[in-house]
């Protein structure tokens, strides 16, 4: 797998996520992207706002369901509903992850394990590794990023101890900036997930060849 640009669209505004995402879509014609339908719209507006999204770019749609119980259902609606692959949380019970796994598999999808707010991130990835799951993503939330000043660039000798011990895939996701993704890359991150610098920016499609160019070189 080439190495991708996963954009979070981590917005409530339906209308201004199908804007960035189809201009998105347009421009680079879905390679070496995917789109994600963030926490936030995906409470806002449900399967609406997956299948939005699919119908309207048809790119790789990622659902940041943060599941941590019952993944036959929540991963069920939003991969029915158009998603290619959905969130686990790490910190769930490894029977949960497992049938996250299953409930993908069943339909030839994905599932992403989060590591957000777990204690152990390294030794938890192994453990997810060795239950099925794709990808597993190293995630430092927006509120610790905010309260503490540190993202996910600060965890670099974590990320290398990760790509060291697993063989899923890696994605990395807080506070990214295209500055940061060599850095990133070179620690053997496969998935650099980029939210608030592409939504944010006044030309996100500017941002977007940016981190593509990065990620190529």
């Amino acid at each position: 797998m080439a190495r991708i640009l996963q954009v979070a669209l981590d917005l409530a505004e339906l209308t201004k996520s199908v804007d960035i995402a189809t201009k998105i879509a347009s421009h680079v014609q879905c390679k070496n992207i995917w789109l994600e339908v963030g926490t936030p719209l995906l409470k806002a507006w449900g399967k609406i706002a997956v299948k939005a999204l699919k119908n309207l770019t048809n790119c790789f749609i990622l659902v940041d369901t943060k599941t941590i119980d019952v993944p036959s259902i929540e991963g069920g609606i939003v991969l029915d509903a158009g998603g290619d692959a959905f969130t686990v949380l790490g910190v769930a019970d490894d029977e949960v992850v497992k049938e996250a796994v299953e409930t993908a598999r069943s339909r030839g999808k994905l599932v992403v394990a989060d590591l957000i707010s777990h204690p152990s991130p390294v030794n938890r990835a192994i453990e997810l590794d060795r239950l099925g799951v794709d990808v597993v993503l190293y995630h430092v939330g927006i509120s610790v990023q905010k309260a503490r000043g540190i993202t996910a660039t600060h965890m670099l000798k974590e990320i290398e101890n990760l790509r060291r011990s697993i063989s899923a895939k890696i994605a990395v996701a807080g506070g990214i900036k295209p500055g940061d993704v060599r850095e990133l890359v070179s620690r053997g991150v496969d998935i650099i997930v980029v939210g608030g610098a592409i939504t944010k920016a006044s030309n996100p499609l500017e941002v977007v060849d940016e981190i593509l160019g990065k990620l190529s070189q």
